[in-house]
């Protein structure tokens, strides 16, 4: 007899009459495929494939209410997009999932140019944002506005045929603002004390309910706490659940402050979860309170729930790098990793190209499908050796042998991983260790046939006769050109070749992602590192979001770093220096073998160094490819 083993994660539950099958919800999130304020077929697709993989509730993110309060662009909530919401809503359906969406208003945090009338930017008090937008303060007219285009927009998508709606009031959005004695400096009645900060988030409130009625479930996102000596506390925001439960049927609790909204493999697992604690049990909350922030795995997720600290989970990023994360659990089987990189919301913000590093289908579903089914099989099964066992290597290895090629794969090495390794030391890579141990199981399961130890060379090339070759052979550090560096190490031999490494102070030349986590790392191990940057920014080669992580790994380490300085030689002083120049593609051999066989495909930090994603997407796009 079957035994679920997670009973309280996948525990269904009634939300104001509707059937929710397990405690997930896929958190809503930002893709940026809205087009002429539609979305495209892409983003729908994004969406299904949150809901084939097993959610309870899958949300649609960030839906503005209202002109003024836009701080991406628009996705009009009108009945031309009718027909594309309805299609949202009926796969989600399909799938056993509710369909939920997200409203937002940006409030004081609005951009400019997503907006068309500029007297309808607004927030609790007047100024000029981040962005460079001037915005004015509220009047009590414009709060029943905003009241009302709540209400109107939540009743429109019940119309779409969503089921629940969730108001977004927290991460620094309007109803944050108003909450914020940081932010709301108002001297009428809806500033200053708790309860008149509290009065227009809990107006809106009212009014969504008053026009939805009572059956549609309302869901809340909130800030559990400001995060800021000066701001909201998390008692305040317990007084707030307290009053808006009487509108709303589940909470779920995030936080103010990047660092918790956007966590990095250097924050704790769960980190919002004492909130919901705190919330949930000052046994004044009647309704399920939900946490949100790096739960990665199922294992976390029961313990979360059994523990009664919350009563379910939202998950964002986990869902992204696996989206049949809740399937998984009820078979027992280990979802892929999220290495907590954000790579994710750094691509979708910076150029609008949704890239999750660990998953090449996410966002492409419309395109390639959803994975949750055998690849298709190749017409005719070929023999494929693959050259390297890093990331790029594995991946294709997998995703050929998964086509039903014979596959073979050599590492020059006795350990598979790649430059991955390091993460088997570093403590603060926990991520990239648990999805570098995933690959091998999932190549071990592949079939493939893997061959280590084994230096590839022609011969080993004629003997196997393949039909394809796929040149995983990774990269090499590039040297800098400075007086004495022959002296010098790469940073990698913190982690390779720690026995190199003297004395306790030490030098780190190069202030991109390699030296500053080296640096990090050697640095909470008591060592006295200094990291020398010849361009003023730290860390160019990593994502903002990922950057503000770093740079407060950096505070709290201690480490010294010296931007703007351009060296002639290496510097003295130090007892050991490292160096983290950048990479150059390993491609020597390549060129040597490119005639070899049929296809020879390069991929990896071999065809052009740099992330994981970089690897993953090249290894099983390359397979995919074999011809």
């Amino acid at each position: 007899m079957y035994t679920s083993p997670y009973p309280n994660l996948l525990k269904p539950f009634k939300l104001r009459g509707l059937t929710v099958k397990n405690r997930v919800i896929s958190a809503p999130n930002m893709l940026f495929h809205t087009v002429a304020h539609r979305p495209t077929d892409y983003y729908i697709r994004y969406l299904e494939h949150k809901a084939r993989g097993g959610a309870g509730i899958v949300h649609l993110g960030e839906i503005a209410v209202c002109d003024g309060g836009n701080h991406t662009p628009q996705m009009y909530s009108s009945d031309d997009n009718l027909p594309l919401f309805g299609e949202m809503a009926q796969v989600i359906h399909e799938h056993g999932a509710l369909a939920g969406v997200e409203l937002t208003h940006g409030g004081f945090n609005v951009k400019e140019q997503h907006n068309i009338d500029k007297d309808k930017m607004y927030g609790p008090v007047a100024g000029v944002n981040h962005f460079g937008t001037a915005v004015r303060a509220m009047t009590k007219a414009d709060m029943d506005y905003i009241a009302d285009k709540f209400a109107e927009t939540a009743e429109f998508w019940l119309r779409a045929g969503f089921d629940s709606i969730m108001l977004h009031m927290g991460h620094g959005w309007i109803f944050a603002q108003f909450m914020s004695p940081i932010i709301n400096t108002r001297s009428d009645e809806y500033g200053g004390s708790l309860e008149n900060r509290l009065r227009f988030p809990l107006q809106v409130l009212k009014r969504v309910r008053d026009v939805i009625g009572n059956r549609p479930p309302l869901i809340m996102r909130m800030s559990g706490s400001e995060r800021d000596p000066n701001g909201f506390t998390v008692e305040d925001m317990t007084v707030f659940a307290e009053q808006a439960q009487e509108y709303v049927d589940l909470i779920e609790v995030s936080s103010e402050n990047f660092a918790y909204i956007f966590a990095t493999p250097y924050s704790p697992l769960s980190q919002n979860l004492d909130l919901a604690e705190h919330i949930k049990s000052s046994g004044r909350i009647r309704i399920p309170v939900y946490t949100i922030g790096s739960i990665l795995s199922a294992p976390q997720a029961e313990e979360i729930i059994a523990s009664g600290k919350a009563d379910g989970v939202s998950m964002s990023r986990a869902l992204i790098a696996d989206p049949y994360l809740p399937k998984k659990a009820a078979l027992g089987i280990p979802n892929r990793p999220c290495l907590r990189c954000l790579n994710c919301t750094d691509s979708d913000n910076r150029s609008k190209h949704f890239i999750c590093s660990v998953n090449p289908l996410a966002g492409r579903e419309e395109r390639l499908g959803f994975g949750d089914t055998p690849p298709e099989k190749a017409r005719v099964a070929k023999r494929v050796m693959i050259i390297g066992g890093g990331p790029a290597g594995i991946q294709a290895a997998i995703a050929a042998a998964e086509r039903g090629h014979s596959v073979r794969l050599y590492d020059r090495n006795s350990a598979l991983g790649g430059w991955l390794r390091f993460a088997d030391i570093d403590t603060h890579k926990a991520e990239v260790r648990q999805f570098k141990d995933w690959l091998e199981r999932e190549l071990a399961a592949s079939g493939a046939n893997v061959v280590l130890s084994t230096e590839v060379t022609r011969r080993e090339i004629a003997e196997y006769a393949p039909d394809t070759i796929i040149a995983a052979l990774g990269s090499v550090p590039a040297v800098p050109n400075i007086k004495g560096i022959e002296a010098a190490l790469h940073a990698t031999a913190a982690y390779f070749a720690p026995e190199k490494i003297k004395g306790e102070t030490i030098a780190v030349i190069g202030g991109g992602l390699i030296g500053v986590e080296v640096g990090i790392y050697l640095q909470n191990r008591g060592k006295k590192v200094t990291v020398f940057e010849i361009s003023p920014e730290i860390c160019a080669d990593s994502g903002d979001m990922l950057k503000l992580g770093i740079l407060k790994s950096i505070a709290d380490s201690g480490l010294t770093v010296k931007t703007g300085v351009k060296l002639s030689e290496i510097p003295s002083g130090y007892d050991t220096v490292l160096y983290a120049t950048g990479m150059k593609p390993n491609d020597s051999f390549y060129f040597e073998i490119a005639n070899l066989a049929p296809q020879v495909i390069l991929v990896g930090d071999a065809k052009k160094p740099g992330r994981i994603d970089g690897a993953i997407h090249t290894g099983y796009f390359a397979a995919t490819d074999i011809q």
